[in-house]
């Protein structure tokens, strides 16, 4: 699999939700086959600045990193990959 591309794309002033994050980071991820955004969410409160981005890119690890350990046993083997093609139904 290729390397993303990780951007910010977007920082922007929201209003409060229920937990108090009035901010929020867009990162953007583009890969040769996939391109998505994902949203951070943090309070201005407790972060000045300077200090925001870098915040909101260990927040972002921590999702991905939940994420990756959640769907970590849909990940198919090689075999398993070839089984499943050749019984698939479609025509060639």
């Amino acid at each position: 699999m290729d390397m993303f591309k990780i951007k910010i794309a977007r920082i922007e002033m929201i209003s409060p939700n229920e937990r108090g994050e009035d901010v929020s980071l867009t990162f953007q991820f583009d890969g040769r086959q996939t391109t998505f955004t994902s949203p951070i969410f943090l309070s201005s409160r407790e972060f000045d600045d300077t200090e925001i981005v870098e915040v909101a890119r260990s927040k972002l690890y921590d999702v991905l990193w939940q994420l990756c350990s959640q769907c970590k046993n849909w990940r198919l083997t090689d075999e398993e990959r070839r089984a499943l093609a050749r019984i698939s139904q479609r025509p060639a």
